[in-house]
């Protein structure tokens, strides 16, 4: 649906953390009146016939992804098949009826289960702050012996995760974002992929006591993100307490319970 530009300077006034749904809810709104394009006027009547509905949030669960999958270069992995993969596990998991039960009333976004794909480190979905959150990067592979020290390494590492030493490229593991930059300007293969997958992490959360997402995989295929999301359903299911985020569990719990918890094998 077009959007006038007297509409979108009243759609940049709301919280760009609400933005996209607030958006979908107007134009929803909008198309069963038959609208096609959005004005000022269109934009103002929706915002007053929607005011307390878009509090409310129609399912348990949301599923958010960037636009990586549409060409984006930084873009690591496809997650097409994944991302039908993660949605179709949400809705057999009925988080829905799990969290009206839990609540007592209607859900809230505040509510909701949250899931969000980035295709690489950038996190442009904001997948720090989901409580269940997947982002693509490579298995990066060192061949000290192949380095020629030209230095491009050094150039493109946004993290400053090189340092070339006599024996070589070094790696800090701790900077390192597995972004893959290095390996494609690197001319002699001393930085190379030894594969591609994701990074999994839990329970980030805004609100009253923020809380960024924990990494509970630093790499797995896309068997394992799907066997983490189950195990981490199953421990949300069992410890929630009035619809609360998995944030919230995973504090009152410890982080290594939650690990022992939700950790293959």
């Amino acid at each position: 649906m077009q959007w006038t530009p007297e509409a979108e300077a009243w759609l940049k006034r709301v919280p760009f953390f609400v933005r996209g749904r607030v958006k979908k809810e107007v134009e929803r709104w909008l198309a069963e009146k038959g609208k096609t394009v959005v004005t000022e006027a269109d934009f103002l009547a929706a915002k007053e016939a929607l005011r307390g509905r878009t509090s409310e949030a129609r399912e348990g669960w949301s599923l958010e992804a960037c636009f990586g999958g549409s060409g984006c270069e930084n873009a690591l992995t496809d997650s097409r098949r994944l991302l039908e993969a993660l949605e179709d596990l949400l809705r057999r998991a009925d988080l829905t009826a799990f969290l009206k039960k839990k609540v007592g009333g209607p859900l809230k976004h505040h509510h909701q289960f949250r899931v969000a794909l980035s295709e690489c480190p950038n996190a442009c979905s904001r997948i720090h702050i989901a409580d269940f959150a997947v982002h693509g990067r490579i298995l990066l592979a060192v061949e000290p012996g192949l380095c020629n020290r030209c230095e491009s390494c050094l150039e493109v590492c946004e993290e400053e995760a090189l340092q070339l030493t006599e024996a070589g490229p070094v790696v800090d593991e701790t900077r390192c974002v597995a972004c893959g930059a290095c390996t494609r300007i690197c001319p002699t293969g001393a930085l190379s992929e030894a594969g591609r997958g994701w990074r999994v992490l839990l329970g980030g959360k805004l609100g009253r006591r923020p809380r960024l997402a924990t990494e509970i995989a630093p790499f797995t295929d896309e068997k394992g993100v799907l066997r983490l999301l189950e195990k981490t359903l199953e421990l949300y299911r069992e410890e929630n307490q009035r619809g609360e985020r998995l944030g919230a569990i995973i504090e009152r719990l410890g982080w290594e319970e939650v690990k022992r918890r939700v950790s293959p094998g």
